[in-house]
């Protein structure tokens, strides 16, 4: 019987499907098999995957219907064989050694869950997960881990099966965050040992530009669905004190971990939410910020206020209207590829900076999604004398963009902290796009882009 068993959900993308295949094709051991969930009717993505298994040993694919990624996993996990269960999605990527790394880590370590460095990419330069990397180096996991709890929602881990088993976790079927509720769940209910796989990157290659979106948009309902999970993390860990110690006073540095790091995921979702939630949602936001600060020691407040000491955030943005009144950048679109304008500012509103402002031409209009369309930073102008109506509207520091590649989602929010003469600026701007840039990067690896 084989060791692992990886789990591939399917959904529509053939070519994406394929280059996720190969890598497992790739690998430098073959003690794993690979179960493919297709959801629903996709003919291109079948004949492909019949190929596949067709060629390889190991290789085997169940067809159902159309159905969710996490309905599609605990599917899987049902049908799969091994001790050890693997779960990606199609464009998603294993370095050669990844699936050798995991299996001698575990044999190593005898952890129920294994943590693998985290390699985001797309058409964007490819960085690791900060805090994944940390615990890529940590052979055995804390279950109360500031890192493991950061990274609750990251991709690539591998689980024993004996969660579905024996524990009967599932998946939860909701449109995000499924990883983090799962992943909790076995950690801090189930009691997992977790361990950290220096040798195995695992490179996410969907989300291009967008940092992490899906199609579904993300919008009040998901924000209570955050709030609620890590309200749910926090009362089981609560919990877990009362039960260990038979005390609980609130200032257990285990527990003030723990509504830091939810302080820090809600300000990461405020900065990814923001051009999607309403002003409603964002006095819910406000109201969450200011229970959570109440329950931190006076310590703690003070290294939140030191941690985010460069933002704004929360007292001058509790609407969307005050945001698009005090923009840090404004940028002036001159684009003479109309067509690709939708891109760009798809890539700004999907980025972790809302403090902008956009000016496009009129005649970009069509080539822009509607849901931007209505936002208060984003500002049509007539074609003829754009760049002098925008210079006199503009609220903030002017920035010309000629090139209409999508942004990176770090450029904007590395360029708002940077201390320079107003001049010197719009060279930034350009440094950093080129520094992002997909075909910079390749360039280095001795490969030219066209």
């Amino acid at each position: 019987m084989s060791e692992l068993t990886v789990v591939v959900v399917a959904q529509r993308d053939p070519q994406a499907l394929k280059f996720t295949l190969e890598s497992l094709c790739e690998q430098s051991v073959e003690d794993f098999e690979v179960l493919i969930v297709q959801c629903g009717e996709a003919e291109e993505n079948l004949r492909l995957i019949r190929e596949y298994c067709d060629e390889y040993v190991g290789f085997f694919f169940e067809a159902v219907e159309p159905c969710s990624v996490p309905a599609a996993r605990n599917y899987g996990a049902g049908k799969a064989n091994a001790p050890l269960l693997l779960f990606i999605t199609e464009g998603d990527y294993l370095a050669p050694e990844s699936v050798e790394n995991l299996l001698k880590t575990e044999k190593e370590t005898d952890a129920d869950i294994l943590s693998p460095r985290l390699y985001i990419s797309g058409e964007n330069e490819p960085y690791y997960d900060t805090w994944m990397d940390m615990l890529a180096t940590v052979p055995h996991i804390d279950r109360f881990d500031r890192a493991l709890l950061n990274t609750l929602d990251a991709e690539g881990r591998v689980y024993k099966k004996k969660f579905f088993d024996l524990y009967s976790v599932r998946f939860p079927d909701i449109p995000a965050f499924y990883n983090t509720v799962f992943t909790a769940e076995c950690v801090l209910k189930c009691g997992a040992t977790a361990a950290g796989v220096a040798g195995a990157i695992f490179d996410d290659k969907h989300g291009t530009f967008s940092d992490g979106f899906t199609d579904d948009a993300p919008d009040g309902r998901l924000l209570r669905q955050v709030i609620g999970i890590y309200d749910d993390i926090m009362e089981t860990v609560r919990a877990l004190i009362e039960e260990e110690t038979g005390s609980f006073d609130g200032d257990e540095y285990t527990f003030q971990e723990i509504v830091f790091v939810c302080f820090s995921v809600l300000t990461d979702r405020f900065y990814r939410y923001f051009w999607y939630l309403t002003d409603e949602d964002l006095q819910l936001l406000l109201a969450k910020y200011e229970a959570l600060t109440a329950l931190m020691t006076k310590e703690r407040q003070d290294k939140i206020a030191k941690t985010f000491a460069d933002l704004r955030f929360p007292s001058m943005y509790m609407k969307r209207e005050d945001a698009a009144k005090l923009p840090m950048v404004s940028l002036l679109a001159d684009f003479t590829d109309e067509p690709a304008s939708g891109e760009f500012v798809r890539s700004l509103y999907t980025g972790k900076f809302p403090f902008f402002e956009l000016f496009l031409r009129e005649s970009c209009r069509q080539y822009v999604d509607e849901q931007w369309q209505k936002n208060e930073n984003l500002h049509f102008l007539e074609d003829g004398g754009f760049f002098a109506a925008a210079r006199k509207t503009c609220r903030a520091l002017d920035i010309t963009v000629r090139d209409p590649a999508p942004l990176d989602p770090r450029i904007l929010s590395e360029l708002a902290v940077v201390k320079a003469p107003r001049s010197f600026y719009q060279y930034l701007f350009a440094s950093k796009r080129k520094k992002y840039s997909a075909k910079t990067f390749l360039k280095k690896k001795g490969m030219n882009m066209t």
